[in-house]
């Protein structure tokens, strides 16, 4: 499975989605999925030359391409060139990829995802525009894709109503090896806050109340470490310079991570004033740590602090009851400390990345295993492993399943017999053959994860089911059926062969054909009878012959009773078996394979159903 990611800033740049990017990728690279990084070449707020176009960073590879325009809305539509072999786009933020994959997405035909990470409500300039944005063209965008994931429940709510069913939260992973008990041992009144000095992060709201604090508590320290965002350092010196708040609070940029471990050690606990986040990565680093938590009451921290059952939630737009408040909070941690340190540490497994990463490649496959619609037949995509897996565990709790391969003739028909396609999409309808493989191509970007034919997968379920199944074949002629029967007996010796007869009985003998099958105890019965009449039959009987699954495998009686030859097996890998059927009966199958297979192809071409 090949994953590509989509952000659009990177290592070198730093911040929380830059981080959470390298280490879901990082770590879905650890578990085997070959992830991947496209980004922009430039690291915004920075006059710099632009970065190199590949490059591995730490591990990851990644591809970066220009832009032009504002960081705020950066246009890079070269990014359609490096999509073609990936099985899945994932675009983290709602931005420009989000928006020109989404406009140009039969183009590319690439199933999507996208992480929200706060949507771009992160600050309130152009408020109004941005609601009114996000109501028309956010909406339009998220309806190309398949699968939206919510970084945290604040998002949940935010984007549910454009979403819909196809929203699911993940709330973001932590690096938590980083600074793992990394906090003060002993009771401390001092704070840390961590992370960027971008306006939502309203960091002189925290230092107008310690300038309350220290008055209340001489002994308060706070630790801000962080990179300048938004060009707020200067001012923020200049408002601790008013309030003289030097010996009391010290402000860092561009540390390491070793030296913010170093720090660190020194603090009890981790403090935000946010108003908007779109998760709270930092108290969650705070938490892995042993910090208490103390942070504005918006919904992101309220779900982390509730669920972690530590710390507190502080308005710091009240700037006297915010100094009570931690006031009284942090006295009270004085003498359970360690254990609340300890509680602390233990609630920020929850978000460690591993369990999350592992989360995100289920939702793909998934994803990649929606069942895909091929000219209004339903056809399933998962690996021939997997329905195995299916049709066994049917056999486990007596759910029956009706199986058919589908080829281009099987699709032509159905387009054609508009009651014959809703017969098929009431089975688990599976690829045969090269057709239908182009025509998934074509309509969705990508092929199917293996070729099912019958002939092939039928004899494969035999061999792999892991139960010991009750077979009973019906159809071909008597001889075909029987050969059939007599050599799968004997290749496959651990099932039951319980029972065949031949497809050419009347209408009337029906009924008794299906007490003889029940009589049997068959739990899979096999028919041959070719489409239409194998699907119909199967709809109309398989209830009454008490079997579980039942299967249309059209001629491979035939072909297993050697009455028919199939193709040399390299005809056979490159998929054009129906060339070497047409070469031994061209006057039956001429219409079929020469006239049949350019209708499927015409109707695929332009497949919107």
């Amino acid at each position: 499975m090949r994953i590509l990611h989509l952000v659009r800033q990177f290592a070198p740049a730093v911040g929380g989605l830059e981080n959470f990017v390298r280490c879901l990728v990082r770590e879905q690279r650890r578990q085997g999925v070959d992830a991947r990084v496209l980004t922009l070449d430039r690291v915004f707020h920075q006059d710099q030359p632009p970065l190199a176009d590949q490059e591995l960073v730490d591990g990851i590879p990644v591809i970066r391409i220009p832009y032009r325009g504002s960081y705020k809305y950066p246009l890079a539509p070269s990014v359609l060139k490096h999509l073609a072999s990936f099985d899945l786009i994932h675009v983290h933020g709602v931005d420009f990829f989000a928006d020109f994959l989404a406009l140009t997405r039969r183009r590319h035909r690439k199933p999507l995802c996208l992480s929200t990470h706060g949507g771009y409500f992160h600050t309130k300039f152009a408020q109004s525009f941005k609601r009114l944005y996000f109501q028309l063209i956010t909406r339009y965008t998220l309806s190309a894709y398949t699968r939206v994931f919510a970084c945290s429940v604040n998002d949940e709510a935010l984007f549910r109503p454009l979403a819909g069913d196809r929203l699911q939260l993940l709330e973001n992973g932590v690096e938590l090896d980083k600074f793992t008990d990394a906090g003060s041992k002993a009771w401390t009144p001092h704070l840390l806050c961590l992370g960027r000095f971008s306006d939502n992060k309203r960091i002189d709201r925290l230092l107008l109340v310690m300038d309350r604090l220290r008055r209340r508590h001489p002994d308060v320290r706070l630790s801000i470490i962080g990179r300048d965002w938004d060009g707020n350092l200067d001012a923020l010196l200049a408002l601790r310079a008013q309030l003289q708040l030097e010996p009391w609070v010290s402000i860092e940029t561009d540390l390491d991570d070793a030296a913010i471990r170093k720090r660190i050690g020194t603090a009890s606990f981790i403090v935000s004033a946010s108003e908007y986040e779109g998760f709270g990565l930092t108290l969650v680093e705070g938490m892995s740590a042993g910090l208490i938590p103390l942070a504005s009451p918006i919904p992101s921290f309220r779900r982390i602090v509730e669920r972690a059952g530590i710390g507190t939630l502080v308005d710091f737009d009240a700037p006297e009851a915010a100094t009570d408040q931690l006031h009284q909070f942090m006295l009270g941690c004085r003498d359970g400390y360690p254990q609340l340190r300890q509680q602390a540490m233990t609630a920020a497994q929850r978000y460690a990345w591993p369990g999350l990463a592992s989360r995100f490649i289920q939702a793909y496959r998934e994803q990649l295993t929606v069942p895909r619609v091929i000219q209004g037949v339903a056809m399933d995509a998962r690996s021939g492993e997997e329905i195995i897996h299916h049709l066994d565990d049917a056999i486990d709790s007596h759910t029956p399943v009706k199986m058919a391969y589908a080829n281009a003739h099987t699709i032509n028909l159905a387009r054609q017999d508009g009651e014959f396609r809703t017969i098929l999409n009431r089975f688990l309808v599976v690829n045969d053959g090269v057709g239908v493989e182009i025509a998934s191509r074509w309509k969705y970007g990508r092929g199917f994860q293996e070729n099912l034919n019958g002939t092939d997968f039928t004899p494969r379920y035999l061999a792999e089911s892991r139960h010991q199944l009750r077979v009973f074949l019906l159809g071909a002629d008597q001889q075909s059926v029987q050969g059939c029967f007599e050599v799968w007996r004997s290749r496959f010796p651990r099932h039951q062969w319980v029972g065949f007869h031949h497809g050419f009985a009347p209408e009337s003998a029906q009924a008794g054909i299906c007490d003889t099958i029940r009589q049997s105890g068959a739990n899979l019965v096999v028919v041959a009878m070719g489409n239409p009449r194998q699907e119909q039959w199967i709809e109309t009987h398989l209830e009454a012959t008490g079997a579980t699954l039942a299967i249309g495998v059209g001629a491979l009686f035939d072909f297993t009773a050697g009455r028919v030859s199939r193709a040399p097996p390299w005809m056979r890998a490159i998929r054009v078996e129906w060339a070497y059927r047409l070469a031994q009966e061209p006057r039956r199958m001429w219409r079929r394979y020469l006239l049949g297979n350019l209708s499927f192809l015409f109707n695929a071409w332009g497949d919107q159903s």
